[in-house]
């Protein structure tokens, strides 16, 4: 593990919410500052519930600056969530925040914030990737300035999100795959940490009951907002018992990369293809030819994540 300082960019629903307070309380992190965008619900939204989870942490101090509404081909009409409620949030109410977000566009904060501090901050995108895309599209230099992206999204073997028309998508690719594509091919220290790990990271109904019971005041929100997502995870995949633990996991790869098992692979991602819109398709042909471009998890030590993000939850 290694002292980690991070940008999150987020779309914050539920997991999202979650990995603010994962990043607030393990011990290696840095939270330096929050990007919202659109995704699990409109920006408007996420941001405002970045706002309120970080207020409920006790750290308001924290800087959110708001950005993309929409992906860069395409409008977002989306109101709501089956997944994370009408708020984001699963329908938790939680204090309007006190603070605003500042008043610099993500994309520029992100740029300000790395050109600021070269080498030390590592972004952690866990939404459609568009705000890092429009970052990197107007400052090419941050990728080399970044210490990495470690970014929740795609997967390689596990089947992708149900809802979607691309069978082996997941839903942060799928929503922005353009973006996620200038991602992959900026030449920033990418990781992937997609469904392939993340899926068999557990939030089960007891973790989520101990947690509502012992965690902080933000953590029991979340926790309030975990049984929705339960709700949502066992209407959605017939006879599961637990909801995945996606962006949180993403925090944890950041600040501790052993929990994963990653391999080199020259990987792009599908933009037109009518069946594999947002797919993320490796070229894993021995040719000798390839050249890596990101690092992708390919299996996670779940139950050791699994106690890391139980500590953070806890913590006060």
């Amino acid at each position: 593990m290694s002292h980690c300082r991070i940008i999150l960019d987020v779309d914050t629903g539920i997991d999202d919410a979650m990995a603010i307070i994962y990043a607030l309380n393990a011990p290696e992190v840095e939270l330096e500052a929050v990007t919202a965008t659109y995704g699990n619900i409109d920006v408007a939204s996420a941001t405002r519930n970045t706002l309120q989870i970080l207020e409920a942490g006790g750290r308001g101090d924290i800087p959110v600056a708001s950005g993309a509404a929409r992906s860069l081909t395409r409008p977002f009409s989306k109101r709501g969530s089956r997944i994370h409620g009408a708020n984001g949030i699963g329908d938790v109410e939680m204090p309007a925040p006190a603070a605003q977000p500042v008043e610099t566009w993500a994309p520029d904060f992100i740029i300000e914030r790395v050109r600021a501090n070269p080498g030390a901050l590592t972004l952690v995108p866990v939404g459609p990737m568009t705000n890092v895309a429009h970052a990197l599209m107007k400052a090419p230099d941050i990728a080399e300035k970044l210490k990495g992206i470690v970014l929740m999204g795609g997967t390689i073997w596990h089947p992708g999100v149900p809802g979607i028309p691309s069978p082996v998508a997941d839903a942060n690719f799928f929503n922005d795959p353009e973006a996620a594509r200038i991602v992959l091919q900026s030449g920033a220290d990418v990781t992937i940490v997609g469904m392939d790990v993340t899926m068999k990271t557990k939030l089960t109904a007891a973790m989520i009951a101990e947690i509502g019971e012992k965690g902080g005041g933000a953590a029991r929100y979340a926790m309030q907002a975990a049984q929705f997502y339960l709700s949502a995870y066992q209407a959605q995949y017939p006879g599961i018992d637990y909801c995945a633990l996606h962006d949180p996991l993403a925090v944890a790869v950041a600040h501790d990369p052993s929990i994963v098992t990653l391999e080199a692979m020259q990987v792009d991602v599908e933009c037109v293809g009518e069946l594999t819109r947002g797919q993320v398709i490796p070229d894993r042909r021995k040719t000798g030819t390839t050249v890596p471009n990101a690092k992708v998890a390919l299996e996670v030590d779940a139950p050791r994540f699994e106690t890391m993000f139980k500590a953070a939850m806890l913590a006060r």
